[in-house]
């Protein structure tokens, strides 16, 4: 186990684990029956090619980069720590950008290219909870990119019938090959430019339990 840590950590590493985590993915994804559904708040991000800042919470991130639009250029922040890399990778394989920092280490500059990233017309993919968690507690960074650069926040969520849970911070899931699945994008959330101290946590609060409302609303169709 100790070696196989050791080696995760190096670059050539990073990359052949990065490969055989993506072709894990890829094919996962592939074999699992999908059922997009919409509910009455639903905006069909899949048919346009607007910009919007896609979040989906740190445990849903094994088939989440998959379900994104392949129709415009993402830019997924990604933690430099070696997991991280290794995601990165499968971001790669997928066509997205990297940007690489979080809320614990190179926040800042991460933040200004995220912002200069949609100045040029891209989206930008966040898991709103990571890369620490708390679990499913949403951070106001994603609330403060909206705000500065006007982008309208769109929740993605998904649910499978067969899974495992991971004993980690966030209960990372594993999803099955060849089980039943459902996926949704929330309606585009536009957050106002001129927010108090109150309102920008209640704003916060709000995208938090819309996220978790999508996710509620998934599983209740796949029963």
């Amino acid at each position: 186990m100790l070696i196989i840590k050791r080696f995760s950590k190096t670059s050539i590493g990073q990359k052949i684990i990065g490969l055989l985590f993506y072709s894990l993915t890829s094919f996962t994804c592939r074999s699992i029956r999908w059922r997009f559904i919409s509910d009455k708040t639903h905006h069909d991000v899949i048919n346009n090619k607007d910009q919007y800042i896609f979040c989906c919470w740190h445990n849903k991130l094994f088939l989440g980069p998959h379900l994104l639009p392949k129709n415009r250029i993402i830019n997924a922040l990604q933690s430099s720590h070696s997991d991280g890399m290794i995601t990165s990778i499968v971001f790669k394989y997928l066509g997205m950008n990297i940007i690489l920092g979080s809320s614990m280490k190179g926040g800042v500059s991460a933040f200004r290219k995220m912002v200069k990233s949609i100045q040029l017309g891209h989206c930008i993919a966040i898991t709103p909870d990571g890369p620490k968690g708390p679990k499913e507690i949403l951070k106001v960074g994603i609330i403060k990119l909206s705000q500065i650069t006007g982008t309208p926040i769109v929740p993605l969520v998904w649910v499978t019938s067969k899974y495992k849970s991971i004993n980690s911070w966030d209960n990372f899931i594993i999803p099955y090959p060849f089980s039943k699945g459902i996926y949704c994008f929330g309606k585009p959330i536009h957050i106002d430019k001129n927010l108090n101290k109150y309102d920008l946590e209640k704003t916060r609060k709000f995208v938090e339990e819309e996220i978790n409302r999508l996710t509620i609303l998934v599983q209740d169709k796949l029963c």
